[in-house]
């Protein structure tokens, strides 16, 4: 079909889902009587918007493909959930209700399961069309930049694909082959039939595309540069716009993700040793099932229906392990592994250990708003400690390094200014990169310049290899896709005369600062969310839970000191309306896994809003996300653990 040559043919190799559908069509074909009649009738009962979202992603699969997988994994999910409630069920007891929540999340889960595999393809595709909008402004700065050196359309086009990662460059590439293997008339039909394919998705970068295009017919120059200078004005202005619009689309989900997910659920804690007197029991199954289970997963799925919606302006470059910064990686992770997994081993028994030792100065609570730490407080101190330990010292490295790159990347413009000036002055290139170097002295990206400057004199190789010559080359090490295509279209513009390279260099460097204005701003637009997110994973949730948590205990000693009166009552000396039931008024779960269960909630709602704030501020890189759970956790158990202790410190003296 004449879509499918539009569209690239992605590679899926790491994509956990086309290996899953493959693995099954090729291993669970004989569950099927008549293969040729479910592919059929998948065929058939396959949507238009089905069949679109699968040429769109390109895996390449078949609808009957996704709908066995889909069965299977939902049939192998419910098994395995049989499984491990027969072997439950058969070490331990539980209250009536606990094995009613077991029950039905048993039954459910496998439902989930069915209904997110068959619906994959569609949310793939979408968060496909949500990460392209992410591309645009950087592929449209690439196809500027290249056309103000050379007006050459299919060059523009030839050098944005193959200097960009992007999934939007994989499409370019694609269009050029269907180009060369004339599919297309000419590069106009091919830009035509692109920009109406791309537009249904992004109007402001089709009428970019038809700018940029429509400068090759300027018949002056000024006016050819105004023409470019409008297109990337447009991308980057939209752009920001849309990250403006789902800034303000964002702040009422945002208070249904606080309210109706932490909130609530948090004030509801206190309340819990009360709902016992209306005759209403729970054990510690169902406290675990609804608080560690169904509220994080609910939460989760929420949050992540909103980030769906989120434009991704700017998608974060890539680290790759064969970075020098990053030598002996592996070997950190391991050792940071066992060293987590020893303190936390620590910390966890600490609180157990202080009570074999006698429990000197009372310090581990052994009963109802006794002591000053519940002993199960250290068991949820060692998880989040060994988790961050271990994340701290393994992306502490990927952390420094995306640090370097983005100050690098700040002061590359004003770098390229300074460069472009010289060059234009009619200075030798070894000459402008040494004074560029001695002008920027004490930035990061001086050191690279030196070395250009020193291999141009040294090597006496030319402009090209002194860069990004695999073994000698200056920007080896230098993993910035932005700095390096700039820098290849800086040795474009050196072939042409001083006067000329100069302008055309400090062009890119105006370029550079307007793409860095509109991630700024943009980033200052959505910093109301973010802040506040991570506010309430740091201080707020945790303090409150702590209070809360407080207040659930003076409930369960005061309904504790009633009952213990009514028994030293004499039988039936209570009127009959009045009687009240020894059996209700006790605790089904003791106050220090009371505890622990809430600790985890707060564990698990914190790892959710960091990810939540975090993909919305930097899109969801995962070592910056792992490093800021890893810095920001310890925050929170400290806050949620000063809160607690403070707070059945006051409340006993009220009793």
């Amino acid at each position: 079909m004449k879509i499918t040559s539009q569209k690239v043919v992605r590679l899926y190799s790491e994509n956990w889902y086309y290996h899953g559908c493959k693995f099954t069509s090729a291993n669970f074909n004989w569950l099927l009587k008549d293969l040729e009649t479910f592919r059929q009738k998948a065929d058939n009962a396959t949507s238009e918007e089905y069949r679109n979202a699968m040429i769109y992603t390109g895996m390449g699969l078949e609808p009957y493909e996704t709908v066995l997988f889909s069965y299977i994994a939902a049939a192998c999910t419910l098994v395995s959930i049989l499984i491990f409630d027969y072997f439950l069920f058969r070490m331990t007891s539980f209250e009536s209700s606990t094995l009613q929540a077991v029950i039905v999340l048993s039954l459910l889960f496998p439902l989930a399961i069915l209904l997110y595999t068959s619906e994959y393809i569609k949310l793939h595709a979408k968060w496909m069309k949500v990460s392209s909008l992410g591309d645009m402004p950087e592929i449209v700065s690439y196809l500027v930049m290249s056309m103000k050196l050379v007006p050459n359309m299919e060059v523009a086009i030839r050098f944005a694909a193959e200097n960009s990662g992007r999934p939007l460059a994989k499409d370019l590439k694609k269009m050029i082959w269907n180009l060369h293997v004339r599919e297309y008339r000419g590069i106009d039909d091919a830009i035509l039939e692109f920009s109406n394919l791309w537009g249904k998705d992004s109007e402001f970068f089709k009428r970019a595309l038809h700018l940029i295009k429509s400068s090759t017919s300027e018949p002056d120059e000024a006016q050819r540069i105004i023409t470019l200078n409008r297109s990337l004005d447009l991308v980057l202005e939209s752009t920001k716009n849309l990250m403006d619009s789902f800034a303000s689309k964002l702040k009422t989900p945002t208070y249904v993700l606080y309210s109706v997910f932490i909130l609530i659920p948090l004030a509801l804690v206190a309340l819990m040793p009360a709902i016992t007197v209306v005759g209403i029991r729970f054990g510690l199954g169902t406290l675990v099932i609804v608080y560690d289970i169904i509220l994080p997963l609910f939460t989760f799925a929420y949050a992540e229906y909103i980030l769906m919606q989120r434009p991704a302006a700017f998608i974060p470059q890539n680290i790759p392990d064969v970075h020098p910064g990053l030598a002996g990686i592996r070997k950190r992770k391991q050792e940071a592994l066992i060293t987590s997994l020893v303190i936390g081993s620590v910390i966890s028994s600490l609180g157990y250990m202080l009570i074999l030792k006698g429990n000197p100065w009372n310090i581990v609570s052994t009963d109802t708003l006794e002591g000053i730490v519940p002993p199960t407080l250290f068991i949820i101190w060692g998880i989040v400690f060994a988790v961050a330990i271990y994340l701290n010292i393994s992306y502490a490295p990927y952390k420094k390094i995306r640090d370097e790159i983005c100050k690098m990347e700040n002061e590359f413009s004003d770098a390229l200014f300074i460069l472009g000036r010289r060059i234009s002055e009619g200075r030798s290139a070894e000459d402008a990169f040494i004074h560029t170097a001695s002008t920027m002295d004490g930035s990061d990206i001086t050191p690279a310049f030196e070395r250009i400057s020193l291999n141009l004199m040294n090597m006496r190789t030319d402009v090209y290899s002194a860069i990004f010559d695999e073994d000698f080359g200056a920007f080896k090490n230098i993993y910035s896709e932005r700095i390096k295509t700039t820098m290849k279209l800086l040795v474009e513009s050196t072939h042409k005369s001083h006067e000329i390279a100069g302008v055309a260099i400090v062009k890119l460097a105006d370029h550079l600062k307007e793409l860095q204005d509109v991630e700024l701003n943009i980033k200052q637009s959505l910093y109301d969310m973010t802040s506040t997110m991570r506010s309430t994973a740091a201080v707020f949730a945790p303090l409150i839970a702590g209070v809360t948590i407080a207040l659930s205990e003076v409930i369960a000693k005061i309904l504790q000191n009633i009952s213990e009166s009514i028994q030293r009552l004499p039988e039936n000396s209570l009127p009959g309306p009045a009687q009240i039931s020894l059996e209700n008024l006790n605790q089904s779960i003791p106050s220090d896994l009371f505890m622990f269960a809430i600790g985890i909630y707060i564990i698990l709602i914190t790892v959710i809003l960091i990810r939540f704030s975090g993909t919305i501020e930097y899109g969801g890189d995962r070592a910056q996300l792992r490093y800021e759970i890893g810095q920001i956790l310890p925050v929170t158990i400290i806050v949620f653990t000063v809160s607690t202790i403070f707070s059945r410190i006051v409340f006993r003296g009220m009793i």
